[in-house]
């Protein structure tokens, strides 16, 4: 199987932003998928417009005009409906690869993880939905292929915004459990790299749930370097794993956003460490891990 042209949906958001320059530093032949009435402009960039309510058949039609080999969604992965339907219109137009918009701090595969983020299940509904297409064969014998991405926390995003439970501007650190904990987290611009060598390695990364990370880290490693690269003492604040999500959790299932984002910064400390995870990719991707005081620089110096 040979990719060509890639379409990404999704190219203005806070993952898509960095997805979309990797692809457009690729080889690859790059389109944005943009709906109609949307605001987001794309310059130097090919756009393939489509309905808003991302009619099937249209937006089919559109990526068989384009002969898209691959599409990429990185729109919010709880838009289960949405996914669907780009899902049909990637089968019914011949596209050879998606990529659902996985990615992420925490593990929809893991069962305890969507008992406790019922909003992860979506992203198992959407891949057991493209794990029901995949057997599937097409006219002229094709089949739809799929991989899904697992990043764990945003990393460097997640530094500028409290993800990773430190406050990097007002020198805090909320420690779980002491900070003892690996976690595996990834910087946008290497979730960007990741996606473009998962597409430069389609046969290796087909039907595959795969886990990649930037950073395999405990919370007290963090903190030393971003003690060390700041020259400021960060005030410490132990807090329990489980008697903080029972404070949050009710306030999430409430509808509460904070508490979901909340729930979702203690879970992907405590659960998501990928190392020895089965699905590890980044030896198979031929990614590395990233130095930290550098990705703390960069961030450091932005803020």
């Amino acid at each position: 199987m040979s990719i060509t042209n890639v379409a990404l949906i999704g190219g203005t958001g806070t993952l898509g932003a960095p997805v979309l320059k990797a692809l457009k530093a690729s080889e690859f032949n790059i389109f944005v998928i943009n709906r109609q009435t949307s605001k987001s402009v794309y310059p130097r960039t090919q756009v393939i417009t489509v309905p808003d309510d991302l009619d099937v058949d249209a937006v089919a039609q559109a990526l068989r005009e384009k002969e898209i080999d691959a599409l990429i969604i990185t729109i919010a992965g709880s838009h289960v409906e949405s996914q669907k339907k780009l899902i049909d219109a990637a089968f019914k137009s011949g596209v050879k690869r998606v990529m659902p918009a996985e990615f992420g701090s925490c593990d929809s595969a893991d069962d305890k993880t969507n008992e406790i983020l019922p909003l992860m299940k979506g992203k198992k509904v959407v891949r057991d939905y493209l794990l029901s297409l995949q057997h599937k064969e097409r006219d002229g014998g094709s089949k739809l292929t799929w991989t899904s991405l697992v990043t764990g926390h945003f990393f460097d995003y997640g530094l500028t915004c409290g993800l990773l439970k430190l406050d990097v501007k007002g020198r805090k650190a909320y420690l779980l459990d002491g900070g003892k904990i690996k976690f595996s987290g990834s910087n946008l611009d290497f979730i960007g790299k990741a996606v473009i060598k998962i597409l430069e390695k389609p046969k290796e990364s087909e039907n595959k749930l795969l886990y990649v990370h930037s950073h395999h880290v405990t919370q007290l490693e963090l903190l030393e370097a971003l003690e060390k690269v700041t020259g400021d003492k960060f005030e410490r604040i132990d807090q329990d794993s489980e008697k903080e999500l029972e404070v949050v959790r009710p306030k999430m299932l409430d509808g509460d956003g904070h508490a979901t984002e909340e729930v979702v910064a203690i879970w992907g400390v405590v659960a998501s460490d990928w190392k020895e995870k089965k699905g590890f990719a980044n030896a198979l991707l031929g990614l590395e891990e990233e130095d930290l005081e550098d990705t703390i620089r960069k961030v450091v110096a932005d803020l």
